[in-house]
């Protein structure tokens, strides 16, 4: 019987040695063509093949019965199809191919993205970081790309013609109220916030995502570290102030505290300035960030930061040439801002945060005082999923809670107040649904409710993209975005509606070899937007919603980072036709913040054998209007052009130590940005001008940067 059973199972063996079957066929895509390189086998076997560049296969096999053949290639989804395997058999198949976000085009319309992780990425964040003219400032740097025009009197970003409340900031997606640090009237600012402690900056000059409301033009999200990979401590030492860091690294968290400060005064007693600084500028601020990652997959964000400054101004003013005016300014602005990202499944995202911000600010001009306080409390809360591998739904709300409460006394101790608080709640939802590897579609939508007012507003956004090329693509978007006034709107009068804005956009764009180049075409149309009356400010009932505008260009970019062995340039073009009748204007104007030619050219290079890093940035812009009384038309003024040449250069002695050095308008060209008029004319009927003008011809920075850590091979290059 041993002997029977041992024969039956060696003639099996001998048979499946001896027969086998061919299986041959082809595999195409849904156009017909035939695909190369798909793997075909017999599951859980050995026996298979890959298609030959006809998408052609043939293998044979010793399986018998019905046995399952898996056809697999990326980009494509897999198919498993049962055959009948007994004599040779012929199998065709149809792949059809797995759309994702992750072989999908990407929208590109209006967004500008700074990060070393996107792969719509145009710029890394050493790029913001090390543009010359820009000294470390955030503003600076994105004031280089299309769509923006240099307004050198005020250091703000204007973009599309949009002023520059119409731009709104956010930390890991929670608004920044006051993100800049105060200044006097037609003296530059920067932000508040160092740039080095960001690893992501997203710009976009419209058509921008459900998830962001409150912003007429466009929006900055800046986008923190993560935890820190070493512990080290950084020392500055500059000729405007110093600084100190250090960060801390755990097993599963981090932390980084940091102290800074400025005092320009030593800087200005060097430098001619064209003002009298009765005390320069001060400031001291301190940052703390800290990291953890809990469960080994959420992650915890905490970032704070206090700033405080103060200065005293002696400015001329052509109405009393003999008295300047006298302006004695303090400063306090907190910001707090705690992220939580905690993953669900796979797929899917939970993110929930809050800010924090108040702003605390006495202004003395002459004998008049002004006291002002400004809170702003946001909540936000959303879920990201991926519902198929080619659909993916954000949603979410938020509560954007501010006020604002400022006392005036004159000079004869006459006081006025006034005050508003609001809460914008806010509910959206977005989907990226990737039809093909070719065509994304983003929907999205947001309803918000103004408490003030007592009003809501649907806010629709659509955009979409579409892959003309292995790397080129074409994006479209469209998009109405709302906004409630000013602040200083708000504390006249708080019975005006909210603004409006309509964007058109279409985008081409090419990334290949390290170059980029883009160009953009939008359309915006302005409506419901303030308007008052010029001498009778201060009248609640002089305020409507009756302004309008519109603005129309082109914006181009082109970077290089391939060309020049280690270096790289970009060039930026923007066209812009813009006018709106809003405030106090009387007519539909082109506003005194637009320029309608704007060029930048930005090179880096690095020398190796030096162990130096230099910088140029050329900046320029047509002129910008200005009202002249002496005119019968309003706005019909021209300043003339602008132009900047900037540069920087950072040296390593050591690996460890950086000397790092900048000028700004390197060439010292007195650029005018507007004029002042006397309020009443002479005796000849002519009202007399003052220009405006910079603060000083040349800004020159020099600073040493040293980084302490156990190998001290680590420095701060990167962050210059």
């Amino acid at each position: 019987m041993i002997r029977s059973i041992f024969l039956f199972v060696l003639i099996m063996i001998s048979a499946k040695l001896v027969f086998s079957s061919q299986i041959s066929g082809t595999v195409k895509d849904k156009s017909g063509e035939g695909i190369p390189g798909v793997n075909v086998y017999v599951k859980d076997t050995y026996d298979g093949a890959t298609t030959n560049l006809s998408g052609e296969f043939m293998f044979e096999s010793r399986e018998i019965g019905n046995q399952t053949v898996v056809f697999s290639f990326i980009g494509f989804k897999t198919i498993e199809k049962i055959v009948d395997i007994g004599s040779s058999i012929k199998v065709n198949i149809i792949l059809i191919e797995e759309i994702n976000k992750l072989n999908g085009v990407v929208i590109t319309a209006g967004a500008f993205e700074a990060s070393d992780e996107s792969k719509s990425v145009v710029f890394k964040s050493l790029d913001i970081a090390t543009t010359a003219g820009a000294t470390a400032d955030i503003a600076g740097a994105l004031n280089t790309l299309p769509g923006t025009t240099t307004n050198g009197e005020t250091g703000r970003l204007f973009v599309r013609g949009g002023t520059a409340e119409e731009t709104k900031a956010f930390i890991n997606g929670m608004m920044v109220r006051n993100f800049y640090s105060a200044s006097p009237n037609n003296i530059p600012t920067r932000s508040r916030f160092s740039p080095f402690l960001f690893k992501g900056t997203y710009f976009s000059a419209g058509g921008y995502s459900a998830e962001y409301g409150q912003a007429l033009s466009s929006i900055l999200s800046l986008n923190s570290i993560d935890t820190p990979t070493e512990s080290k401590t950084d020392l500055s030492f500059m000729s405007v102030g110093g600084g100190i860091s250090h960060t801390q690294q755990f097993k599963n968290s981090g932390v980084n505290a940091q102290f800074n400060y400025t005092n320009l005064d030593p800087y200005m007693g060097l430098v001619e300035q064209d003002f009298d600084w009765e005390n320069g500028y001060t400031s001291n601020s301190g940052t703390m960030m800290y990291w953890k990652t809990i469960n080994k997959t959420d992650k915890l964000k905490f970032y704070a930061n206090y700033d405080r400054s103060a200065f005293i101004l002696n400015k001329p003013n052509i109405n009393h040439p003999s008295t300047p005016d006298r302006v004695d300014l303090s400063n306090k602005n907190i910001y707090l801002n705690t992220s939580y990202f905690k993953p669900v499944g796979k797929e899917s995202m939970i993110f929930s945060g809050v800010s924090f911000g108040r702003m605390i600010e006495d202004i003395g001009f002459n004998k008049d005082v002004v006291n002002e306080k400004e809170t702003v409390i946001h909540f936000k809360i959303y879920y990201n999923t991926q519902l198929k591998s080619n659909v993916g739904v954000k949603v979410g709300g938020e509560v954007i809670s501010s006020g604002k409460k400022q006392a005036f006394r004159d000079e004869n101790n006459d006081e006025y107040n006034a005050d508003f608080q609001n809460a914008v709640s806010a509910g959206f939802v977005e989907t990226d649904i990737y039809v093909t590897k070719n065509i994304t579609f983003r929907t999205g939508l947001r309803l918000s409710n103004y408490s003030l007012l007592n009003k809501s507003k649907l806010s629709p956004r659509l955009s979409m993209a579409y892959g003309t090329g292995e790397f080129s693509q074409l994006s479209l978007a469209y998009g109405t975005f709302h906004q409630l006034p000013e602040n200083d709107i708000l504390l006249r009068s708080n019975s005006i509606d909210f603004e409006e804005s309509e964007h058109y956009l279409m985008n081409y764009q090419v990334m290949k070899n390290r170059r980029i180049f883009r160009v953009e075409a939008y359309y915006k149309e302005y409506k419901n937007l303030v308007k008052f009356d010029e001498v009778d400010t201060f009248n609640p009932l002089s305020y409507n919603n009756l302004g309008e505008g519109y603005a129309k260009g082109i914006d181009i970019l082109w970077k290089d980072d391939q060309t020049i062995k280690s270096g790289q340039y970009w060039i930026s073009y923007s066209y812009i036709d813009t006018k709106r009748n809003f405030r106090d204007y009387p007519v539909r104007a082109t506003p005194t913040f637009a320029a309608k030619h704007n060029l930048s050219l930005v090179y880096k290079y690095f020398i190796k054998e030096w162990k130096t890093q230099v910088g140029t940035t050329f900046s320029f812009n047509s002129g910008r209007p200005y009202n002249d009384p002496n005119s019968l038309d309003f706005n019909d003024g021209k300043t003339r052009y602008f132009s900047n040449l900037s540069f920087n250069f950072a040296y390593l002695p050591k690996q460890h130590i950086v000397i790092y050095c900048s000028a700004t308008n390197l060439l010292g060209r007195d650029n005018v940005f507007g004029y002042e008029f006397e309020a009443d004319s002479g005796v000849d009927g002519i009202y007399d001008s003052k220009a405006i003008g910079q603060a000083a011809k040349r800004f020159l920075f020099l600073g040493i940067f040293i980084t302490l850590t156990k190998d001290k091979t680590t420095n701060q290059l990167e962050n210059l």
